[in-house]
């Protein structure tokens, strides 16, 4: 599974790249990257919203589900899945994005500040990621199954 994940990668981070797109993972990769053990089922990531035509322009033929707004799993957000070599890839846009309290229901925004991402490798592919705290921040908030095992290991290994 981890070829497949590092394949996706590479390639769509080569499309971002050429397009200069600034793009942050978020989501199981980046608990992977700082340490988590479990499996990456998808490529989370978010951009810039006027960023959303241009990157679809290029990657069209593999998108699984539209731009549009959802709201589901504790995520308010406008979002798009792209399926490349059986790896989904979610694409998330930055602004406007909200994620419920499992402990409330309460709304909060969620702020990626692309300035404050974190260079790091996914089996030595170089990859701007959520800031360790800030990932740690939204998982407390979601509460899923993935998110309280992200949870535990991650603030078990406090490095970087």
């Amino acid at each position: 599974m981890s070829d497949r994940v590092k394949e996706a990668l590479i390639w769509f981070k080569g499309i971002l790249e050429s397009e200069r797109i600034d793009y942050q993972i978020v989501g199981g990769l980046a608990a992977k990257i700082y340490g988590g053990s479990r499996a990456v089922a998808d490529i989370d990531l978010f951009i810039h919203n006027a960023n959303a035509e241009k990157l679809l322009a290029k990657v069209g033929s593999y998108v699984s589900k539209p731009l549009t707004h959802y709201v589901e799993y504790g995520w308010d957000l406008e979002y798009f899945q792209l399926i490349y070599h059986s790896q989904k890839i979610e694409v998330g846009l930055s602004k406007g994005t909200r994620i419920q309290s499992a402990l409330d229901g309460s709304w909060h925004r969620l702020e990626i500040d692309f300035s404050n991402s974190v260079s790091m490798c996914y089996q030595n592919v170089e990859v701007p990621v959520i800031p360790k705290d800030e990932l740690i921040k939204y998982k407390c908030l979601l509460k899923r199954e993935v998110d309280l095992i992200d949870i535990q290991e991650l603030t078990e290994n406090r490095a970087p």
